[in-house]
């Protein structure tokens, strides 16, 4: 993150504590937008049901019941708005959400529900990766399998399995079983092997080794010679937070791409950075990673020739310090809200080709798009986001730019999104900008503009110079009905996730809906096939025109 107006000095940092510093900066960056707090919970049970809706459904319920009324009491603690819960009937031949809960404010919710004799489970969800943060979950009747108050003491989610009469239950739960992982699954019976552990890699600078943590993934899917990714965090983030929320883990299970998520380290504040050949940092981070690179790639055996990098903020300074110093280890780099540092902008020569993709909103506060010409908060002084990518342009021959608006699919984001392409260099490389016209110091899909998603474009872009391509997949028509198209907008009749192609193949909307949510999306006139999917292998396809 780049210090201007709101941060005076490289090391401010507006919250004293530890604890709040992680919690309320996501990658390093406030979570709290103008539209206020943005929900991200985890994995395929994705959810943001509204509080009330679920409780005006359990109230209708209780006032009809038959069978067993229970009332189920949620009582908020820290961070309230990243914790949430989902209440499934295990039936003969489906699975049933009863209720959900998504928490918001502190405070104590109280939810009656109507259940039959049967098997039930709660899903608790935490967006963050930490549990609940001290939130409890109680009933008011001595429920088989329920304790008296249970919480999620860590990891996205957990299962609690319960009974309601005589009915014997004992579901099993696929997950990683190890506490100690990033990925725990608290209530999980069956470890599917999925574990994801902080790592410890020592590396050398000059004569002295030095120790430092990263998270590494690898998909189930993942094939021998797999593309391997780099993700750098914010100023003050973590790798904890953009292994959560950067879009990336997802992705890879998708594409079966291998990704790393490394620690950047204290700088002299104690405040986590990445030295992109800053005057305020002595820290060796080029060191770190390439050697980091070099030992993943023999690991675990990706291709050298299509390892990348990115970051958000502060780790988009950094990926644009490794083309100029590395670019025979990293041959294609992407920044989100990133720009390049003063020292690297004056003396950068990389050795080969690096195409480069950037993502930038022209009213960030924090990184300006404009540039850093006076050197505020002495992260060295630097040029405008084009100039930086057509200098880009530039060094890998590109001989042509074209300039196109894209599709405005959500019309509630106050932003769209331009493409700026500079094609035609060496190997066919580019260097390609998406300017976000009225976008803030974002991680685009995850939160602020939601026209693009920072994640995909850059797996999209550099795909096409791995020897990989970015295909529409062909899936069999189960003639399933998950979302319609009403001319104007989607809407989902499921709880499904959906994607959204161009006729060229590119992805361009990624995300799960809910049932009865709907999308605007306003396409250019353009024609578009459209895949929404359910956990259980139901599958619709569409093909519409956008206006």
């Amino acid at each position: 993150m780049l210090p201007t107006n709101i941060h005076q000095t490289p090391y401010s940092c507006r919250m004293p504590a530890l604890k709040q510093r992680h919690r309320w900066f996501i990658f390093g960056h406030e979570r709290t937008r103008k539209k206020g707090v943005r929900y991200y919970l985890v994995g395929m049970f994705l959810r943001n049901t509204l509080t009330l809706l679920g409780l005006a459904m359990a109230t209708i319920a209780a006032a009809q019941c038959e069978y067993t009324e229970v009332t189920f009491t949620t009582a908020t603690a820290l961070y309230p708005w990243e914790m949430g819960w989902e209440l499934y009937h295990l039936g003969e031949s489906d699975t049933t959400q009863i209720l959900s809960f998504s928490g918001s404010i502190e405070g104590t919710f109280a939810q009656e529900v109507c259940l039959e004799d049967g098997c039930y489970f709660f899903l608790a969800t935490d967006s963050w990766g930490d549990g609940w943060n001290g939130a409890t979950l109680s009933s008011d009747l001595d429920l088989a399998g329920f304790d008296e108050t249970f919480t999620m003491n860590n990891g996205f989610f957990g299962y609690l399995p319960f009974t309601v009469g005589e009915e014997e239950c004992n579901p099993q739960f696929g997950g990683c079983t190890d506490p100690e992982a990033i990925n725990f699954v608290e209530g999980a019976t069956i470890d599917d092997g999925s574990c994801t552990e902080i790592q410890t890699f020592t590396y050398l600078d000059g004569s002295t080794n030095y120790n430092r943590t990263y998270i590494y993934y690898a998909p189930p899917n993942m094939e021998p010679g797999a593309p391997l990714i780099f993700a750098l965090h914010g100023y003050t983030g973590d790798a904890l937070g953009m292994f959560a929320v950067g879009g990336f883990r997802e992705l890879a299970n998708e594409e079966g791409f291998g990704l790393v998520v490394p620690q950047g380290s204290p700088d002299g504040s104690g405040t986590n950075h990445w030295n992109a050949n800053f005057d305020f940092s002595n820290v060796n981070d080029h060191a770190f990673l390439t050697q980091l690179a070099g030992y993943i790639q023999e690991t675990h055996g990706h291709d050298p020739a299509c390892t990348y990098t990115c970051g958000y903020s502060n780790g988009g300074y950094m990926s644009y310090s490794l083309a100029c110093e590395n670019a025979d280890v990293f041959r294609g780099i992407g920044s989100v809200g990133g720009l390049m540092g003063g020292n690297d902008w004056v003396s950068c020569d990389p050795s080969q080709s690096v195409p480069v993709i950037h993502l930038h909103g022209t009213a960030d506060n924090v990184v300006p798009y404009l540039g850093n010409p006076n050197d505020a908060g002495n992260w060295g002084g630097n040029p405008s986001v084009e100039t930086i990518v057509s200098t880009w342009a530039e060094w890998n021959n590109c001989t042509e730019v074209t300039e196109e608006a894209l599709p405005n699919i959500n019309l509630n984001d106050n932003s769209t999104v331009d493409l700026i392409t500079h094609s035609g260099g060496t190997d066919g490389y580019e260097a390609r900008v998406y300017r976000v016209n009225g976008g803030g110091h974002d991680w685009f899909g995850s939160w602020g503009n939601m026209d693009v998603t920072s994640a995909v474009e850059m797996w999209s872009f550099w795909s096409q110079f791995c020897g990989a391509t970015v295909e529409v997949e062909e899936f069999e028509n189960l003639q399933t009905e998950l979302v319609r198209w009403d001319g104007q907008k989607l809407i989902a009749l499921s709880d499904c996730r959906v994607r959204i192609f161009e006729a060229s193949g590119k992805r361009v909307f990624d995300r799960p809906m809910m049932s009865g949510q709907s999308c605007p999306f306003s396409g250019c006139g353009q024609i578009y096939l459209m895949g929404a999917s359910q956990t259980d292998g139901a599958f619709q396809q569409l093909k519409f025109w956008a206006d």
